[in-house]
Protein backbone atom coordinates (compact mmCIF):
# COMPACT_ATOMS: atom_id res chain seq x y z
CA UNK A 1 0.00 0.00 0.00
CA UNK A 2 1.43 3.42 0.77
CA UNK A 3 2.34 6.25 -1.62
CA UNK A 4 5.09 8.74 -2.32
CA UNK A 5 5.51 11.53 0.18
CA UNK A 6 3.33 14.44 -0.83
CA UNK A 7 5.05 17.30 -2.64
CA UNK A 8 4.39 20.54 -0.77
CA UNK A 9 5.46 24.17 -0.86
CA UNK A 10 6.52 25.98 -4.01
CA UNK A 11 7.26 22.80 -5.97
CA UNK A 12 3.89 21.33 -5.05
CA UNK A 13 2.06 24.49 -6.18
CA UNK A 14 3.83 24.61 -9.54
CA UNK A 15 3.31 20.89 -10.21
CA UNK A 16 -0.37 21.22 -9.33
CA UNK A 17 -0.69 24.09 -11.81
CA UNK A 18 1.15 22.07 -14.46
CA UNK A 19 -1.20 19.12 -13.91
CA UNK A 20 -4.23 21.41 -14.17
CA UNK A 21 -2.85 22.98 -17.36
CA UNK A 22 -2.32 19.52 -18.89
CA UNK A 23 -5.88 18.51 -18.00
CA UNK A 24 -7.16 21.75 -19.56
CA UNK A 25 -5.16 21.09 -22.74
CA UNK A 26 -6.68 17.61 -23.06
CA UNK A 27 -10.16 19.04 -22.47
CA UNK A 28 -9.73 21.65 -25.21
CA UNK A 29 -7.70 19.76 -27.83
CA UNK A 30 -7.99 16.09 -26.88
CA UNK A 31 -5.07 13.69 -27.32
CA UNK A 32 -2.59 15.06 -29.84
CA UNK A 33 -0.09 12.74 -31.52
CA UNK A 34 2.32 14.75 -33.67
CA UNK A 35 5.66 13.93 -35.31
CA UNK A 36 8.66 14.68 -33.08
CA UNK A 37 10.56 16.74 -35.68
CA UNK A 38 13.84 16.12 -33.85
CA UNK A 39 17.27 14.97 -35.00
CA UNK A 40 20.88 15.89 -35.61
CA UNK A 41 19.85 18.85 -37.77
CA UNK A 42 19.32 20.69 -34.47
CA UNK A 43 22.86 19.98 -33.28
CA UNK A 44 24.24 23.35 -34.42
CA UNK A 45 21.48 25.19 -32.54
CA UNK A 46 22.26 23.14 -29.43
CA UNK A 47 25.97 24.01 -29.69
CA UNK A 48 25.09 27.66 -30.21
CA UNK A 49 22.84 27.67 -27.15
CA UNK A 50 25.59 25.98 -25.10
CA UNK A 51 28.16 28.61 -26.18
CA UNK A 52 25.75 31.44 -25.33
CA UNK A 53 25.18 29.96 -21.88
CA UNK A 54 28.96 29.55 -21.30
CA UNK A 55 29.65 33.12 -22.48
CA UNK A 56 26.94 34.43 -20.17
CA UNK A 57 28.46 32.41 -17.31
CA UNK A 58 31.88 33.96 -17.99
CA UNK A 59 30.33 37.44 -17.84
CA UNK A 60 28.74 36.99 -14.44
CA UNK A 61 26.15 34.25 -14.78
CA UNK A 62 23.61 32.90 -17.27
CA UNK A 63 19.93 33.76 -17.19
CA UNK A 64 17.12 31.26 -16.96
CA UNK A 65 16.60 31.88 -20.68
CA UNK A 66 20.09 30.57 -21.41
CA UNK A 67 19.60 27.46 -19.30
CA UNK A 68 16.17 26.62 -20.69
CA UNK A 69 17.13 27.17 -24.34
CA UNK A 70 20.22 24.98 -24.00
CA UNK A 71 18.08 22.22 -22.49
CA UNK A 72 15.39 22.60 -25.18
CA UNK A 73 17.82 22.43 -28.08
CA UNK A 74 19.62 19.45 -26.54
CA UNK A 75 16.26 17.67 -26.45
CA UNK A 76 15.60 18.56 -30.09
CA UNK A 77 18.72 16.63 -31.15
CA UNK A 78 17.37 13.33 -29.80
CA UNK A 79 15.62 10.77 -32.01
CA UNK A 80 15.74 7.73 -29.72
CA UNK A 81 12.35 7.66 -27.89
CA UNK A 82 13.81 6.86 -24.46
CA UNK A 83 16.52 9.50 -24.69
CA UNK A 84 14.04 12.05 -26.07
CA UNK A 85 11.62 11.38 -23.21
CA UNK A 86 14.39 11.79 -20.63
CA UNK A 87 15.50 15.04 -22.29
CA UNK A 88 11.93 16.40 -22.29
CA UNK A 89 11.64 15.59 -18.59
CA UNK A 90 14.79 17.68 -18.05
CA UNK A 91 13.22 20.53 -20.06
CA UNK A 92 10.09 20.36 -17.90
CA UNK A 93 12.20 20.29 -14.73
CA UNK A 94 14.10 23.44 -15.76
CA UNK A 95 10.82 25.20 -16.61
CA UNK A 96 9.44 24.26 -13.19
CA UNK A 97 12.62 25.56 -11.52
CA UNK A 98 12.24 28.85 -13.38
CA UNK A 99 8.58 29.15 -12.31
CA UNK A 100 9.65 28.54 -8.69
CA UNK A 101 12.33 31.23 -9.01
CA UNK A 102 9.74 33.72 -10.32
CA UNK A 103 7.50 32.89 -7.36
CA UNK A 104 10.34 33.28 -4.84
CA UNK A 105 11.14 36.79 -6.00
CA UNK A 106 7.59 37.96 -5.56
CA UNK A 107 5.82 36.80 -8.68
CA UNK A 108 2.11 36.24 -8.22
CA UNK A 109 0.66 32.75 -8.35
CA UNK A 110 -0.70 31.64 -11.68
CA UNK A 111 -4.13 32.87 -12.65
CA UNK A 112 -6.63 30.13 -13.48
CA UNK A 113 -6.47 29.32 -17.18
CA UNK A 114 -9.12 31.23 -19.12
CA UNK A 115 -11.66 28.61 -20.08
CA UNK A 116 -13.39 28.59 -23.39
CA UNK A 117 -16.00 26.15 -24.55
CA UNK A 118 -14.29 22.76 -24.41
CA UNK A 119 -14.28 20.91 -27.74
CA UNK A 120 -12.71 17.46 -27.57
CA UNK A 121 -12.06 16.09 -31.04
CA UNK A 122 -11.34 12.52 -32.09
CA UNK A 123 -11.54 10.62 -35.35
CA UNK A 124 -14.54 8.28 -35.59
CA UNK A 125 -15.74 5.68 -38.07
CA UNK A 126 -17.81 7.00 -40.99
CA UNK A 127 -21.18 5.75 -39.72
CA UNK A 128 -20.81 6.95 -36.12
CA UNK A 129 -22.54 10.33 -36.74
CA UNK A 130 -25.42 8.46 -38.40
CA UNK A 131 -25.75 6.15 -35.38
CA UNK A 132 -25.67 9.12 -32.99
CA UNK A 133 -28.40 10.84 -34.99
CA UNK A 134 -30.54 7.68 -34.97
CA UNK A 135 -30.38 7.79 -31.15
CA UNK A 136 -31.98 11.25 -31.19
CA UNK A 137 -28.82 13.33 -30.71
CA UNK A 138 -27.25 15.91 -33.03
CA UNK A 139 -23.61 15.06 -33.73
CA UNK A 140 -21.17 17.94 -34.22
CA UNK A 141 -18.71 16.74 -36.86
CA UNK A 142 -16.27 18.11 -39.38
CA UNK A 143 -13.94 16.56 -41.94
CA UNK A 144 -10.25 16.47 -41.05
CA UNK A 145 -8.06 18.57 -43.34
CA UNK A 146 -5.28 16.93 -45.36
CA UNK A 147 -2.58 18.28 -43.07
CA UNK A 148 -4.14 16.87 -39.89
CA UNK A 149 -5.70 13.61 -41.06
CA UNK A 150 -2.65 11.42 -40.43
CA UNK A 151 -2.15 13.00 -37.00
CA UNK A 152 -5.75 12.09 -36.09
CA UNK A 153 -5.16 8.56 -37.40
CA UNK A 154 -1.98 8.16 -35.32
CA UNK A 155 -3.89 9.26 -32.22
CA UNK A 156 -6.68 6.82 -33.13
CA UNK A 157 -4.15 4.00 -33.49
CA UNK A 158 -2.87 4.64 -29.97
CA UNK A 159 -6.45 4.79 -28.66
CA UNK A 160 -7.48 1.50 -30.25
CA UNK A 161 -4.26 -0.30 -29.31
CA UNK A 162 -4.70 0.96 -25.75
CA UNK A 163 -8.27 -0.38 -25.65
CA UNK A 164 -7.06 -3.80 -26.75
CA UNK A 165 -4.23 -3.75 -24.18
CA UNK A 166 -6.66 -2.81 -21.42
CA UNK A 167 -9.43 -5.27 -22.36
CA UNK A 168 -7.40 -8.17 -23.86
CA UNK A 169 -10.38 -8.63 -26.19
CA UNK A 170 -9.52 -9.90 -29.70
CA UNK A 171 -12.56 -8.02 -31.01
CA UNK A 172 -10.68 -4.79 -30.33
CA UNK A 173 -8.02 -5.90 -32.84
CA UNK A 174 -10.52 -5.34 -35.67
CA UNK A 175 -10.52 -1.64 -34.77
CA UNK A 176 -6.71 -1.61 -34.75
CA UNK A 177 -6.58 -3.20 -38.22
CA UNK A 178 -9.15 -0.73 -39.58
CA UNK A 179 -6.99 2.18 -38.45
CA UNK A 180 -3.86 0.54 -39.87
CA UNK A 181 -5.53 0.20 -43.28
CA UNK A 182 -6.66 3.84 -43.16
CA UNK A 183 -3.13 4.97 -42.27
CA UNK A 184 -1.68 2.92 -45.12
CA UNK A 185 -4.17 4.50 -47.54
CA UNK A 186 -3.22 7.95 -46.24
CA UNK A 187 0.38 7.10 -47.19
CA UNK A 188 -0.77 5.95 -50.65
CA UNK A 189 -0.35 2.26 -49.81
CA UNK A 190 -3.20 -0.15 -50.63
CA UNK A 191 -4.24 -2.99 -48.33
CA UNK A 192 -2.80 -5.45 -50.85
CA UNK A 193 0.53 -3.61 -50.99
CA UNK A 194 0.63 -3.43 -47.20
CA UNK A 195 0.10 -7.18 -46.98
CA UNK A 196 2.85 -7.71 -49.57
CA UNK A 197 5.19 -5.63 -47.38
CA UNK A 198 4.11 -7.68 -44.35
CA UNK A 199 4.85 -10.97 -46.15
CA UNK A 200 8.24 -9.69 -47.30
CA UNK A 201 9.23 -8.77 -43.74
CA UNK A 202 7.96 -12.13 -42.49
CA UNK A 203 10.06 -13.94 -45.09
CA UNK A 204 13.14 -11.94 -44.10
CA UNK A 205 12.71 -11.84 -40.31
CA UNK A 206 10.05 -14.44 -39.53
CA UNK A 207 6.81 -14.02 -37.61
CA UNK A 208 5.96 -14.66 -33.98
CA UNK A 209 4.80 -18.28 -34.17
CA UNK A 210 7.77 -19.57 -32.12
CA UNK A 211 7.09 -17.06 -29.28
CA UNK A 212 10.79 -16.23 -28.95
CA UNK A 213 11.74 -13.74 -26.23
CA UNK A 214 15.16 -12.12 -26.68
CA UNK A 215 17.20 -11.67 -23.53
CA UNK A 216 20.41 -9.63 -23.33
CA UNK A 217 22.19 -7.51 -20.73
CA UNK A 218 21.16 -3.90 -20.58
CA UNK A 219 24.05 -1.74 -21.87
CA UNK A 220 25.79 0.11 -19.09
CA UNK A 221 24.82 3.48 -20.54
CA UNK A 222 21.14 2.47 -20.52
CA UNK A 223 20.92 1.23 -16.95
CA UNK A 224 18.23 3.19 -15.11
CA UNK A 225 19.75 5.75 -12.75
CA UNK A 226 16.93 5.21 -10.27
CA UNK A 227 14.77 2.20 -9.43
CA UNK A 228 11.13 2.52 -10.42
CA UNK A 229 8.07 1.63 -8.39
CA UNK A 230 4.81 0.94 -10.21
CA UNK A 231 1.59 1.44 -8.27
CA UNK A 232 -1.93 0.57 -9.41
CA UNK A 233 -5.01 2.32 -8.04
CA UNK A 234 -8.76 2.02 -8.46
CA UNK A 235 -11.31 4.63 -9.42
CA UNK A 236 -13.92 2.44 -7.75
CA UNK A 237 -17.56 3.32 -8.46
CA UNK A 238 -20.39 1.86 -6.36
CA UNK A 239 -23.93 1.09 -7.53
CA UNK A 240 -24.82 4.80 -7.29
CA UNK A 241 -21.76 5.85 -9.30
CA UNK A 242 -20.20 7.33 -6.15
CA UNK A 243 -16.43 7.16 -5.90
CA UNK A 244 -15.07 5.00 -3.06
CA UNK A 245 -12.15 6.82 -1.40
CA UNK A 246 -10.03 6.73 1.72
CA UNK A 247 -10.07 9.70 4.09
CA UNK A 248 -6.52 9.53 5.40
CA UNK A 249 -5.69 10.99 8.80
CA UNK A 250 -2.00 10.84 9.72
CA UNK A 251 -0.48 12.15 12.94
CA UNK A 252 0.63 15.76 12.49
CA UNK A 253 -0.83 16.12 8.97
CA UNK A 254 -3.98 17.68 7.60
CA UNK A 255 -6.53 15.02 6.50
CA UNK A 256 -6.53 14.19 2.81
CA UNK A 257 -8.24 11.75 0.44
CA UNK A 258 -6.75 8.99 -1.71
CA UNK A 259 -7.83 6.05 -3.85
CA UNK A 260 -7.43 2.38 -2.90
CA UNK A 261 -4.48 0.51 -4.37
CA UNK A 262 -0.75 0.07 -3.96
CA UNK A 263 2.46 -1.12 -5.54
CA UNK A 264 2.83 -4.17 -7.74
CA UNK A 265 4.61 -6.92 -5.82
CA UNK A 266 7.02 -9.41 -7.46
CA UNK A 267 4.56 -12.26 -6.92
CA UNK A 268 1.73 -10.45 -8.75
CA UNK A 269 1.02 -11.83 -12.22
CA UNK A 270 0.41 -8.33 -13.58
CA UNK A 271 -1.03 -4.88 -12.82
CA UNK A 272 -4.69 -5.98 -12.79
CA UNK A 273 -3.98 -8.92 -10.50
CA UNK A 274 -2.06 -6.58 -8.18
CA UNK A 275 -4.99 -4.15 -8.03
CA UNK A 276 -7.49 -6.90 -7.23
CA UNK A 277 -5.19 -8.10 -4.44
CA UNK A 278 -4.95 -4.56 -3.05
CA UNK A 279 -8.74 -4.11 -3.13
CA UNK A 280 -9.16 -7.34 -1.17
CA UNK A 281 -6.50 -6.36 1.37
CA UNK A 282 -7.63 -2.76 1.89
CA UNK A 283 -11.41 -3.07 1.57
CA UNK A 284 -12.27 -6.75 1.56
CA UNK A 285 -13.65 -5.82 -1.84
CA UNK A 286 -14.15 -7.36 -5.25
CA UNK A 287 -14.58 -5.44 -8.49
CA UNK A 288 -15.81 -6.03 -12.02
CA UNK A 289 -13.74 -5.66 -15.19
CA UNK A 290 -10.98 -3.04 -15.09
CA UNK A 291 -10.18 -0.34 -17.64
CA UNK A 292 -7.03 1.78 -17.53
CA UNK A 293 -7.97 5.45 -17.85
CA UNK A 294 -5.12 7.52 -16.44
CA UNK A 295 -1.46 7.31 -15.44
CA UNK A 296 1.27 9.68 -14.37
CA UNK A 297 4.98 9.58 -13.61
CA UNK A 298 6.90 11.41 -10.91
CA UNK A 299 10.41 11.50 -9.50
CA UNK A 300 11.35 11.32 -5.84
CA UNK A 301 14.69 11.27 -4.10
CA UNK A 302 16.39 8.18 -5.54
CA UNK A 303 13.16 6.62 -6.83
CA UNK A 304 10.82 7.02 -9.78
CA UNK A 305 7.10 6.39 -9.42
CA UNK A 306 4.61 5.29 -12.07
CA UNK A 307 0.96 5.29 -10.99
CA UNK A 308 -1.74 3.72 -13.15
CA UNK A 309 -5.44 4.22 -12.44
CA UNK A 310 -8.23 1.84 -13.47
CA UNK A 311 -11.96 2.55 -13.42
CA UNK A 312 -14.06 -0.38 -12.18
CA UNK A 313 -17.40 -1.21 -10.59
CA UNK A 314 -17.54 -2.25 -6.93
CA UNK A 315 -19.18 -5.68 -6.64
CA UNK A 316 -18.78 -6.39 -2.92
CA UNK A 317 -17.20 -4.80 0.15
CA UNK A 318 -16.63 -6.29 3.61
CA UNK A 319 -14.38 -4.18 5.82
CA UNK A 320 -14.16 -6.98 8.38
CA UNK A 321 -12.03 -8.89 5.87
CA UNK A 322 -9.45 -6.19 5.16
CA UNK A 323 -5.98 -6.86 6.47
CA UNK A 324 -2.39 -5.64 6.29
CA UNK A 325 0.34 -4.18 8.50
CA UNK A 326 -0.71 -0.60 7.75
CA UNK A 327 -3.95 -1.11 9.70
CA UNK A 328 -1.98 -2.05 12.82
CA UNK A 329 0.64 0.71 12.59
CA UNK A 330 -0.42 3.93 14.42
CA UNK A 331 2.14 5.92 12.41
CA UNK A 332 0.16 5.13 9.24
CA UNK A 333 -2.94 6.83 10.64
CA UNK A 334 -6.49 5.87 9.78
CA UNK A 335 -8.16 4.72 6.57
CA UNK A 336 -11.78 5.85 6.78
CA UNK A 337 -13.84 4.65 3.80
CA UNK A 338 -16.03 7.37 2.29
CA UNK A 339 -18.21 7.61 -0.81
CA UNK A 340 -18.25 10.83 -2.80
CA UNK A 341 -20.44 11.75 -5.80
CA UNK A 342 -18.36 11.44 -8.96
CA UNK A 343 -18.88 15.07 -9.92
CA UNK A 344 -16.24 17.81 -10.29
CA UNK A 345 -17.90 20.13 -7.75
CA UNK A 346 -18.02 17.40 -5.09
CA UNK A 347 -14.42 16.33 -5.68
CA UNK A 348 -13.16 19.94 -5.77
CA UNK A 349 -14.07 20.28 -2.09
CA UNK A 350 -11.62 17.48 -1.17
CA UNK A 351 -7.86 17.58 -0.66
CA UNK A 352 -7.40 14.71 -3.11
CA UNK A 353 -3.97 13.14 -3.49
CA UNK A 354 -2.12 13.07 -5.82
CA UNK A 355 -2.56 16.43 -7.54
CA UNK A 356 -2.46 15.03 -11.12
CA UNK A 357 -5.36 12.72 -10.23
CA UNK A 358 -7.33 15.64 -8.78
CA UNK A 359 -6.79 17.57 -12.02
CA UNK A 360 -7.80 14.55 -14.14
CA UNK A 361 -11.02 14.07 -12.18
CA UNK A 362 -11.91 17.75 -12.43
CA UNK A 363 -11.81 17.35 -16.20
CA UNK A 364 -13.29 13.85 -16.56
CA UNK A 365 -15.35 12.93 -13.46
CA UNK A 366 -18.72 13.24 -15.20
CA UNK A 367 -17.73 10.83 -17.99
CA UNK A 368 -16.05 8.28 -15.70
CA UNK A 369 -19.14 6.03 -15.27
CA UNK A 370 -19.47 5.79 -19.07
CA UNK A 371 -15.91 4.41 -19.23
CA UNK A 372 -16.76 1.36 -17.12
CA UNK A 373 -16.07 -1.77 -19.20
CA UNK A 374 -18.96 -4.12 -19.90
Amino acid sequence: MGSADRVRGSLGRVLTEVAAERAAQDEIWGVRDLPDGTGEEWRHRAEEARREREEAAAEGGPSWRHVLLETVFEALTERDPQRLRAALVRVAAVAVQWAQAVERRGGTLAEPRPRREAMVEKLVRDRIPELIASAGERPDVRAAADGEYRAFLRAKLLEEAGEYAAADDPGELADVVEVVYALAAAHGVSAEELDRMRRAKAAERGGFERRLVLRRPLPQSEEPAHPQRHAVRALLLDENDDLVLFRRVKPGLKPYFSTPGGKIEPEDAGPEEALRRELHEELGATAGPLRQVFSYFEQGLGLHYLSTFYVCRLLSLDLSRRHGPEFDDPAKGSYEVVRVPCRPEALAALDLFPAPLAAYLQAHARELPSLLPD
